[in-house]
């Protein structure tokens, strides 16, 4: 009896783990989609088209690569940011968008919980860790935002 009890319990936690294993390697397919100028006053965006953001999401990496139209004034700069909007509204810089590219891999444990990306015009020699007010951004298509 304690056998069948014990090959019962190892079967139940063989399952448990396999299940584990498959949630750990969640992928989306690729997507594109345009940055608009933010609305004046905010929030949200307008129609007006600044650039181009493409996310491609492997398990738990993220390829970003965005490309702008629009020209940040003298001694400003670009930054692109990740966002919890619906959450936390928490905001993870994705470097400095230099020459009206940036292209970026970032390795995080739930990629999906970001609802938004913005493009925000910074100082040149900016010490601040924080974003300026939003320049633009795009609302994240689903599996965002889960």
């Amino acid at each position: 009896m304690k056998r069948v009890k014990v090959s019962l319990i190892l079967i139940a936690f063989a399952a448990i783990f396999s299940m584990t294993l498959h949630l750990d390697q969640v992928s989306a397919e690729p997507i594109t989609m345009d940055i608009n100028k933010a609305l004046d006053p905010g929030p949200g965006f307008g129609t007006e088209k600044i650039g181009t953001l493409s996310i491609d999401a492997q398990n738990k990496t993220l390829d970003i690569s965005v490309n702008m139209t629009a020209i940040p004034k003298q001694d400003k700069v670009f930054e692109a940011w990740l966002v919890d909007a619906d959450g936390s509204n928490y905001k993870l810089s994705l470097g400095a968008i230099e020459g009206g590219s940036l292209k970026t891999s970032e390795h995080m444990a739930n990629p999906y919980t970001y609802t938004e990306f913005i493009v925000t015009e910074e100082p040149l020699e900016d010490a601040d860790p924080n974003a300026a007010g939003t320049y633009g951004g795009a609302e994240l298509q689903s599996p965002f935002g889960q």
